[in-house]
């Protein structure tokens, strides 16, 4: 059974997730509530979403969700609100990020699986920092099964406005997921702010 995370009594206090071959921080609150809600909105009235599809068992499904890009010399840019957003993740993390990937979470069928966030073009130790924007949704981390590590899957809810911070050897080793929950019934963004190189931040 998944390690659920106790509540957490004061906002904005970054609890560390994984600190073994890897390094992951959970930052709740890290968005004021009108801030989030006015991200949503940008995002909800302009972004042109996608299904996407793949191949499984000689058939060819969709993905249970819908995705989207914005960045630099991207079809679609930063949103006003996305930049701003984008550099207070940039201070925070001492990190400056070309770009974000947006996953639309219609209800509680979408999901995404195992997986780690790391394609055969990226360094695997570029920072992620992954917000969570609209219906409470619980994210999980479980070690590889190639890790050596032998920890139980680590799981908590992320709110609107939380953000996790995915840095170091984290996508070498560890991997995460968003699971199915039929009973909920709202949508949720996730914004994945990343990079096509490391940089640092001039901020």
């Amino acid at each position: 059974m998944p390690r659920q995370l106790p509540l957490f009594a004061s906002a904005k206090n970054p609890t560390i997730l994984v600190g073994d071959r890897g390094d992951v921080t959970y930052i709740p609150e890290f968005l004021d509530r009108a801030t989030a809600d006015t991200l949503v909105e940008e995002l909800q009235s302009d972004t042109q979403w996608q299904a996407d599809s793949r191949m499984m068992y000689g058939k060819r499904v969709l993905v249970p969700r819908e995705t989207a890009s914005r960045g630099d010399r991207m079809r679609q840019p930063w949103t006003p609100t996305l930049e701003v957003v984008r550099k207070m993740i940039e201070r925070h993390t001492r990190t400056a990020y070309d770009y974000c990937f947006l996953n639309l979470y219609r209800d509680g069928r979408d999901a995404v699986a195992w997986h780690g966030d790391r394609d055969g073009t990226r360094d695997a130790r570029l920072v992620v920092a992954s917000l969570s924007l609209g219906t409470t949704r619980q994210f999980q981390l479980r070690p590889k099964k190639d890790s050596g590590l032998l920890y139980n899957p680590i799981s908590v809810d992320v709110n609107h406005g939380d953000l996790v911070i995915m840095a170091g050897d984290t996508q070498l080793y560890w991997e995460h997921r968003v699971p199915r929950d039929p009973r909920i019934t709202g949508e949720r963004l996730n914004v994945t702010f990343r990079q096509h190189t490391a940089r640092t931040s001039a901020n």
